[in-house]
């Protein structure tokens, strides 16, 4: 007759118990890596999408200095003749005009804050520059009067 022991009872259970136990770890710790690599694939692709999204707004940029005029103040208009909204700025002789940024929408055209200038004698003509928020810009040469 076999006589068995308490010891040899508790035994059995040992190794179900101890795969039950490292199986529970294995599944916590690859749902933890599949969490963590899934959050960073959506913020990946989040703002992959948002950097493609601005360079189309970028390349569909379209604006033109329309026309420009002086008579003790400097006049200039800028059309925006694209499809996105743009803000812009006006720059000639290294000087930024105005200090905010305009807002110029989609097919409308603006006129600039009429600037306060004075040529130097001999100076002939006006490099002038608009650029927009997503640095695109146009040039425009102006003979003075």
């Amino acid at each position: 007759m076999i006589v068995k022991s308490k010891s040899s009872n508790g035994r059995a259970f040992s190794p179900v118990i101890a795969v039950i136990i490292l199986s529970a770890v294995v599944l916590a710790v690859g749902g933890a890596v599949w969490a963590f690599s899934q959050g960073a694939m959506t913020i990946i692709a989040v703002d992959y999408a948002e950097a493609v999204i601005n360079m189309t707004d970028t390349i569909s940029e379209r604006f033109i200095i329309e026309q420009v005029s002086y008579n003790g103040m400097l006049y200039v208009w800028v059309y925006n003749y694209g499809d996105v909204d743009i803000e812009i700025k006006v720059q000639f002789k290294n000087i930024t005009y105005p200090d905010n940024w305009i807002d110029l929408a989609s097919k409308e055209m603006v006129l600039v804050d009429p600037i306060d200038f004075t040529p130097d004698p001999g100076e002939n003509e006006l490099n002038i520059k608009a650029y927009s928020r997503r640095d695109n810009n146009v040039f425009y040469r102006y003979i003075l009067p």
